[in-house]
């Protein structure tokens, strides 16, 4: 598995990251359901077999029961894993805004559930989870100081968000963001504005939550809880909060052409899926799900598209990336990202 240093840090990480939402140790989800804890194993273990060692998972997820079941998982196998994991949660459905003690409390809670000392990326899930700016910086360099976090970044951060960041004497290695062929708004500004700053892009939901897994065909085979995107239409799931009508046809025949595409070329859709995400300049990593290890096993089957090929897949999401214009929230009619 390929590696590659995070920018401005010493963290060398695969190119695929485990993302570890699905940890949710039998606890139920609205985007995955229950997995057992003996699963989430499986799919460490694999993963680490396969020389994948970046983990990602976060507070917000289960209120720390992700990172519980894989510290566990990793046991002690800690010093083979870079783990990124993040601050931020919801309450009655709103994010909270955390303070400099409510960034230590959380990373305390982090640090106990994970079973280490050390966290080796410490995010910021969205920009509204941080107060004040300025001590937001200030006190993830404390925390830095202390050997508490090797490095910090943040997920879900526009041009705006990024620069109040570096105007508060802050300086991110990586912003973490939704991108794939299905989901390309970040093109827009996003991605000039880190490569500007030399900020690595951490991609996460490059399959579009299995959708560029070839396995749905039309919008009634997703699950519902995936159906909250803008890619589906207001009244497709009651949990969707955009209110649009989505763009079901134009995404289906998307889907349809890029497997065209791959069939042509003799590549799976979700290795050519992950693959251009990654030959995209500024991508350090893709960040995926796996139900299984398996999945991990395909997920990290990537190869090196011809260029031809690239040109391919960019041509048939290019309707879609019109559509959806510069707005990178997949959930909101109005971005969060500023």
């Amino acid at each position: 598995m390929e590696k590659i240093t995070l920018p401005g840090t010493e963290l060398s990480v695969s190119r695929v990251c485990i993302g570890c939402w699905q940890f949710n140790s039998g606890e139920d989800d609205m985007s995955w359901p229950p997995q057992k804890e003996e699963t989430s194993r499986a799919i460490v273990d694999k993963a680490l077999e396969l020389g994948v060692n970046f983990f990602d998972t976060a507070e917000a997820y289960g209120n720390h029961c992700s990172e519980k079941v894989l510290g566990k998982c990793l046991g002690n196998r800690r010093k083979d894993a870079v783990i990124a994991t993040k601050f931020g949660s919801y309450r009655n459905g709103k994010p909270c805004s955390y303070s400099p003690e409510d960034i230590e409390k959380a990373l305390t809670e982090s640090l106990r559930s994970l079973q280490t000392d050390y966290i080796d990326l410490y995010q910021a899930h969205w920009a509204v989870n941080c107060k004040n700016m300025k001590e937001t910086v200030d006190e993830l360099k404390r925390q830095q100081s202390k050997g508490r976090i090797r490095a910090y970044g943040v997920c879900n951060f526009g041009p705006k968000d990024l620069n109040d960041v570096y105007d508060a004497e802050g300086s991110v290695c990586t912003n973490q963001l939704p991108y794939n062929l299905l989901w390309r708004a970040i093109e827009a500004e996003i991605i000039p504005e880190c490569l500007k700053r030399n900020i690595g892009i951490l991609a996460y939901s490059p399959l579009q939550q299995g959708l560029l897994s070839g396995r749905f065909l039309k919008p009634g085979d997703v699950p519902e809880g995936r159906r909250r995107t803008r890619h589906f239409g207001k009244d497709s799931t009651k949990l969707s909060i955009h209110g649009q009508i989505g763009a079901e046809k134009e995404t289906f025949k998307a889907i349809s052409e890029i497997k065209d595409v791959c069939h042509d070329a003799s590549v799976s859709m979700t290795a050519a899926s992950l693959s251009w995400i990654l030959a995209q300049q500024g991508v350090s990593a893709v960040i995926v799900g796996a139900r299984n290890a398996q999945q991990v096993i395909d997920n990290c089957k990537l190869i090196q598209l011809s260029t031809n090929t690239v040109m391919k897949l960019d041509e048939c999401t290019e309707d879609l990336k019109d559509i959806f214009g510069n707005n990178p929230d997949m959930w909101s009619p109005t971005s969060r990202y500023h």
